[in-house]
């Protein structure tokens, strides 16, 4: 397995509650391995499988929580 990893900024994120949601659903998508989203520095770490999930696909499914993203890097 050949894993990647993406940072990203979200902004707008307020609690821990969003932030768990977000890991909840993001751990459900296929090719996501491990979501951590830490809502006070407004940043999310994503190990994914390019394999099954194309990095386009794993930002498009953080910006489909409706919350501004940017990506940081890898």
């Amino acid at each position: 397995m050949n894993e990647q990893k993406i940072r990203l900024q979200i902004k707008n994120i307020v609690c821990t509650g969003c932030a768990m949601d977000m890991e909840t659903v993001l751990l459900d998508t296929d090719g996501i391995l491990a979501a951590s989203v830490n809502y006070q520095d407004g940043i999310i770490t994503i190990l994914y499988d390019p394999e099954d999930i194309g990095e386009e696909q794993v930002v498009a499914k953080v910006r489909s929580f409706n919350f501004e993203t940017a990506v940081l890097g890898k």
